[in-house]
């Protein structure tokens, strides 16, 4: 069994298990490569982890600090560049790469403060929840910085393109509600109950079919940009090329009107 606090944890994350759930919680206030790293290396190690049914990001960040990011990990040593402009956002993209090719249920708890790099953290995720105190801004634009982490790809297809521009743009600051009325947050909690939804909504979450909770996510990832008869032909091919076993509990569970017990597979 994956020791997921021993591997992933450092000074910047912590990251641990229990009940099913891989969960990261982000340590201080901005987003580093060791935290960014983690959250690539871990999610990509619990994907095949039948241990691990549902994975969690508590985000809280002002964003990241492009003068104070650390060292890039070494795995990406041969892909810095030199010049006085800087190397890109390769860090950055892998982490994003990691959470989108993840096909296990990511649910991104949004707590607080969440600026920045960290508002693409869970625009990679599936469901985003906020505390009601929680207030976002992509404050790139305000420093003369672009956001090149795939978040100009993601959030117009969540919140549509005006919107999206508004955010990264503008740089205007969202309260939880807002990012609630244009469809960014699904859920706005009472601060004071936060810690315990997390919990529980996580937990409900790992409970659940989460291998037809993949096979869902499968095809709504992969027919963004196809026709309907293109999409068509690739739920077919997904439906059989991918056995879920739930199936079968499921539909005994329905017959005998009591709640199923789901394996996750």
């Amino acid at each position: 069994m994956t020791k997921y606090n021993e591997r992933f944890s450092n000074e910047s994350i912590s990251c641990t298990q229990a009940d099913g759930v891989l969960n990261f919680k982000f340590l201080g206030n901005r987003i580093n490569y060791a935290s960014l790293e983690s959250v690539a290396l871990g999610v990509a190690n619990a994907h095949d982890d039948p241990n691990v049914r549902a994975i969690a990001l508590q985000i809280t960040a002002d964003g990241d600090d492009p003068e104070n990011t650390a060292s890039v990990p070494e795995r990406f040593a041969h892909r810095v560049p030199t010049g006085s402009h800087g190397h890109g956002p390769i860090v950055e993209q892998a982490t994003m790469s990691a959470l989108r090719a993840c096909t296990k249920p990511l649910i991104a708890y949004m707590r607080d403060e969440v600026n920045g790099v960290a508002i693409d953290l869970a625009a990679a995720c599936d469901i985003r929840i906020a505390n009601q105190s929680m207030s976002m801004c992509d404050t790139r634009i305000l420093q003369g910085r672009a956001a090149n982490t795939g978040i100009s790809y993601l959030l117009p297809k969540l919140i549509g393109q005006s919107q999206a521009m508004r955010v990264l743009l503008l740089g205007d600051q969202l309260t939880a509600e807002e990012a609630h009325r244009i469809h960014f947050v699904h859920d706005v909690v009472a601060d004071a109950e936060f810690d315990g939804h997390m919990v529980e909504f996580s937990n409900r979450i790992a409970r659940m079919a989460t291998r037809a909770w993949q096979v869902h996510k499968m095809q709504v990832l992969g027919q963004q940009h196809l026709d309907f008869d293109s999409a068509m032909i690739h739920s077919l091919g997904i439906r059989q090329t991918h056995v879920i076993n739930d199936r079968v509990e499921g539909i005994k569970a329905w017959r005998e009107r009591r709640d199923p017990e789901f394996s996750g597979t």
